[in-house]
């Protein structure tokens, strides 16, 4: 395991709420070995935004420009459906 998939791993793990740890931290285990290095580099990206701004866009479906400009976000929001 590369040491950018396990830091991304350990972020989405630990974001501070549950419910993100949840669904961001369930995405990344899942998900995080299968990605190619730009899917990886927009996921860390991501990261960077609030619990807020993602449960928001990922929990209540609004709308978020910055976060859906990503194409990762895209198998973020299908995880989401199969969780």
């Amino acid at each position: 395991m590369s040491d950018l998939i396990k830091k991304l791993i350990y972020r989405s793990n630990h974001r501070g709420t549950k419910e993100m740890d949840l669904l961001i931290g369930g995405f990344a285990n899942n998900n995080l070995q299968s990605l190619t290095l730009e899917e990886l580099k927009e996921f860390e990206i991501l990261l960077n935004f609030t619990d807020k701004e993602l449960s928001s866009w990922l929990v209540d479906n609004k709308k978020n420009i910055e976060i859906e400009k990503f194409s990762i976000s895209q198998k973020i929001k299908e995880f989401k459906l199969k969780f």
